[in-house]
């Protein structure tokens, strides 16, 4: 384990992560009769948590911060957000509608505005988790039970339909929030539970199997989607990807799960614009009968380049892709990265 970082933190990140580009690339890949595939059903599988898991990690150690100085937090936790969701919102606006150059720069000017006030690519988690650490320093004082209940409502409101207002942005805090501040507030309690679990491994392993087989279930019979019951599959979820997290930082074979997850805001970061084109090149060349084998090398594939193009990128002056240089900060600063979602305490930003 790397100085200074959590296994379990680090392999519960990577494990999401790779769950998070198989869900996109099979979604993305689709089948030409429309039908479901193995890979799209993982991704119904892996909806209910994957998200939820990440947000509520990214709550973890707000403690650290969330009455400390108010330009250090605000650089340390939304501004540098806020420039990796903008700079990357930029490349994939002109990467991926590139024909909007014959249409003149102000058609790809809207497309970008468009992409800021409602992104419809996985950088609208970015986005939500900025807007997130803003809510709660500005709650800060409130009780968390009150808090907690608000979220818990939202949340069933909107898995009820009840709450939609056709911006992502207020739907998709609606549907999130609670998770990451439940990480905030129940800090303790998920740090209980990791610690049990890597002492009674016969426990976590039959209650990773009753987890996943009510799991499965649930989302079989169509209604994981369900009011109260999305929100506690979602937190099920959340400890259940802790545990195996706990369970891979123990075996030395899934180490690649830990390295990745150390990496895992530059693979969020680069995988969604190889991902469109390898899913252009894959549907093209017809090379696989199998759309969910399809949608899996596409996503291996692109995990792979996103894990490269950092790999090349950090020791250029293209590093400003993964580290924020020190003139889009407020001051300059060195932020402790423990627990954070990017991956290295030696490497600020990245």
């Amino acid at each position: 384990m790397h100085a200074g970082r959590i296994a379990w933190i680090d392999h519960t990140k990577g494990l999401g992560i790779i769950l998070v580009v198989m869900s996109v690339a099979a979604l993305s890949y689709g089948t030409p009769d429309g039908a479901l595939n193995w890979m799209q059903g993982l991704a119904a599988w892996t909806a209910p948590f994957v998200v939820p898991a990440f947000f509520l990690i990214a709550g973890l150690f707000l403690h650290r911060a969330i009455f400390g100085s108010a330009p250090a937090y605000f650089d340390r936790k939304v501004l540098r957000l806020v420039y990796f969701f903008a700079l990357w919102l930029a490349i994939e606006t002109v990467v991926l509608n590139a024909g909007a150059f014959t249409r003149g720069p102000a058609v790809l000017a809207r497309v970008y505005l468009s992409g800021l006030i409602a992104p419809d690519s996985p950088l609208w988690f970015l986005q939500q988790l900025a807007l997130f650490y803003l809510v709660t320093r500005a709650i800060r004082r409130l009780k968390p039970a009150r808090v907690l209940a608000a979220g818990a409502l939202l949340q069933m409101l909107a898995a009820a339909g009840l709450f939609h207002t056709g911006w992502s942005v207020a739907d998709h805090f609606a549907a999130n929030y609670i998770y990451f501040y439940a990480g905030y507030a129940g800090a303790s309690l998920v740090f209980s539970f990791t610690q049990g679990a890597a002492m009674r491994w016969r426990d976590l392993a039959w209650a990773l199997v009753i987890w996943a087989g009510v799991h499965t279930a649930f989302v079989a019979m169509g209604i994981a989607g369900l009011p109260i019951v999305s929100l506690i599959l979602g937190f099920a979820g959340c400890f259940a990807l802790a545990g195996l997290g706990v369970v891979l930082s123990k075996l030395p074979a899934a180490h690649f799960i830990g390295d990745t997850g150390r990496q895992s805001m530059a693979v969020y970061l680069g995988f969604f614009i190889p991902l469109q084109a390898l899913v252009t090149l894959v549907q093209a060349s017809g090379i696989f009968a199998d759309s969910g084998a399809a949608s899996l090398a596409v996503a291996a594939a692109a995990l792979m380049i996103a894990l490269g193009m950092h790999r090349l990128a950090i020791e250029t002056p293209l590093r400003a892709l993964y580290v924020r240089p020190r003139i889009f900060r407020l001051k300059p600063s060195q932020v402790s990265q423990r627990g954070c979602l990017l991956p290295s305490p030696t490497q600020p930003d990245v």
